[in-house]
C-alpha cells in the first residue's frame, strides 16, 4: 500500500512539473488537463491512505490524546513523500506567478505603506503614486489598478513586512511558501501529539491547489489558512486565548473566517473574546487614523457590486435580493451552519470548520480557486464513517478547471467562463455528495447510524 502512495506522488510530481513548464495562460486547457491528472493521483493516494492498517488509520483532526500516547514511527516512505511535495513547490516557485497577478498588488500595497500612505486611500492607477511604481507593480491588472486595496489589515502588514525586506514577486512568494510549510509542520505536530497517523498530512501537503496557489501564485490566503489551523489546534487543546487571537488574525487576513464565530461560542472565555477583538482593532487603528474611516475596507463595496466569477448560486440570489442582500444571505448561511456545527460537532471535527466556510464561499459573487485553500487542511477522513467532508475535497480539486477562463480572455471575449466549466465543477461536488449520502443511508444493508468522528457510532 505504501508503494502505491509513493507511485501516486511520482505521478503528482510529473503532472505538476508539466503544468509549471507550459504557459498556463496561453495553453489553459493543457494546464487544466495536467492538474486533472494530478488530482486523480491525489485522490488515489488518499484512498490508499484510508486502507492503511488500522493502527495507522486513526482519525486525524484531532482530539488530545491520553497522556503518554504516541503516534506510529515515522517511515522513510512518508519523509520521501513530503520531500516530493517540497520539490514540486520549488518547481512552481520557479514559474510563479502562473495564473494570477495578485502578487503585484501585494507589492504595491506594501510599498505605499513604506511611505506612510494607506493602501485603502490610493489606487495603483492614481497619478500621485506614479513614483512608487516598479517594474513589478506596473503589471497590476488594469481593472483592479483603478481601485484601492481590499485586503484587511494583517494582510497589509504582511505585505509591508515582506517588501521591507525585498519588494519582489520572488520574496512575496517565498513568504507565502513559508506559511504553507508551517501549515504542514503544524498538522504534523498535531497528528504526532495526538498519536494519529501522520500519513494524513499528505491530504494537505499533496493537494494540487495548495501548491498552485501558494508557491505558484503567492496568494495571501495561505497566511490566513495557517492562522485558522492554529486556531483549530488551540481550540482542540483548550488553549482558548491562543484560539481567539489566531482566529482574529485569520479574520484580519480575509474576512471569510468570521462565519466561524459560533464554533467558539462558550468554548472560549469572555476575556479571550475581548483579546481577539482587541487584536483586530489594534491592527485597524493605523489605517483608521490615516483614512478617517471608522472601518477602512477600501474597494470592498466595488468588489461586491461588480466582481463576478464562478458563482452560480450568487447569480440566483442576486436576481431576487440584489447584490448586498445576496452577500447577507451568504454570510448568514455560514453563520447558521457554524451554529449547527457548534451544537452537533466537537471542536476537533474537521466538518465543524470546513462546512461553514464552504457554505459562505458557495454563495459568494466570486469564487476563485485560491479561496478554497482555506478548506484543504480539513480534508481528512473520520475513522469508521463515510468521508462526509469529501464533497468539499471534490470542490477544491474541480475548481482548478476555472483556469480555462484564460482562453476566452486572451481571445478578447472577456473574463467569462465557458458554460461547461461550472457544470463540471459543481457537478463533481454534487456527485460526491450523493455518493456520501448513499454510503450513509445504505451501510450494512440499511439505514446507518449517524457516524462519529471517532468511530464509536
Amino acid at each position: 500500500m505504501t508503494a502505491r502512495i509513493v507511485a501516486c506522488g511520482i505521478v503528482l510530481l510529473v503532472a505538476l512539473s508539466a503544468a509549471a513548464a507550459i504557459d498556463a495562460r496561453a495553453n489553459a486547457e493543457a494546464f487544466v488537463a495536467f492538474l486533472a491528472v494530478a488530482s486523480i493521483a491525489y485522490l488515489t493516494a488518499l484512498h490508499a491512505i484510508t486502507r492503511q492498517p488500522p493502527s495507522l488509520d486513526a482519525p486525524p483532526l484531532i482530539r488530545p490524546a491520553p497522556p503518554g500516547a504516541g503516534g506510529p514511527g515515522v517511515s522513510r516512505s512518508l519523509l520521501f513523500c513530503l520531500a516530493l511535495a517540497l520539490i514540486w513547490r520549488i518547481v512552481f516557485l520557479a514559474a510563479s506567478p502562473l495564473v494570477s497577478d495578485d502578487v503585484y498588488r501585494y507589492i504595491w500595497d506594501g510599498r505605499v505603506q513604506q511611505i506612510g500612505v494607506s493602501p485603502y486611500a490610493i489606487a495603483p492607477a492614481d497619478p500621485t503614486g506614479a513614483v512608487l511604481h516598479t517594474e513589478a507593480t506596473r503589471r497590476i491588472d488594469p481593472t483592479s489598478a483603478v481601485l484601492p486595496s481590499v485586503y484587511p489589515p494583517l494582510a497589509q502588514r504582511f505585505f509591508l513586512l515582506v517588501t521591507l525586506v525585498d519588494d519582489s514577486a520572488v520574496a512575496m512568494t517565498l513568504a507565502v511558501l513559508l506559511c504553507d510549510l508551517l501549515v504542514v509542520a503544524l498538522l504534523w505536530h498535531w497528528f504526532t501529539a495526538a498519536g494519529r497517523s501522520r500519513w494524513w498530512v499528505l491530504a494537505y501537503a499533496w493537494h494540487p491547489l495548495v501548491a498552485l496557489e501558494g508557491a505558484g501564485g503567492a496568494h495571501v490566503d495561505l497566511l490566513g489558512t495557517l492562522l485558522l489551523v492554529a486556531a483549530a489546534y488551540a481550540l482542540a487543546w483548550r488553549r482558548s486565548l491562543l484560539a481567539a487571537v489566531a482566529l482574529a488574525g485569520a479574520i484580519a487576513v480575509k474576512f471569510l473566517p468570521v462565519v466561524l464565530l459560533p464554533v467558539f461560542w462558550r468554548r472560549i472565555r469572555p476575556i479571550d473574546a475581548v483579546a481577539g477583538t482587541a487584536v483586530i482593532l489594534l491592527l485597524y487603528l493605523p489605517f483608521i487614523t490615516a483614512t478617517g474611516d471608522w472601518l477602512p475596507v477600501g474597494s470592498l463595496g466595488t468588489y461586491v457590486a461588480q466582481w463576478r466569477f464562478n458563482g452560480p448560486a450568487f447569480r440566483w440570489l442576486e436576481a431576487g435580493l440584489g447584490a448586498r442582500g445576496a452577500v447577507v444571505v451568504a454570510v448568514a448561511a455560514g453563520l447558521g451552519v457554524a451554529a449547527y456545527m457548534r451544537r452537533t460537532r466537537l471542536p476537533y471535527d474537521p466538518a465543524a470548520w470546513a462546512w461553514p466556510l464552504a457554505a459562505t464561499l458557495s454563495l459568494m459573487p466570486a469564487v476563485y480557486p485560491w479561496y478554497l485553500v482555506w478548506l484543504v487542511p480539513f480534508l481528512v477522513r473520520p475513522a469508521a464513517s463515510p468521508p462526509v467532508i469529501w464533497p468539499l475535497g471534490a470542490w477544491t480539486l474541480a475548481s482548478t478547471a476555472t483556469y480555462v477562463v484564460w482562453t476566452p480572455f486572451l481571445a478578447g471575449e472577456g473574463w467569462v467562463l465557458p458554460a461547461w466549466v461550472e457544470l463540471a465543477e459543481y457537478g463533481c461536488v454534487a456527485a460526491a455528495a450523493i455518493w456520501v449520502w448513499r454510503r450513509r443511508t445504505t451501510a450494512a444493508g440499511g439505514p446507518a447510524r449517524r457516524p462519529s468522528l471517532w468511530g464509536r457510532g
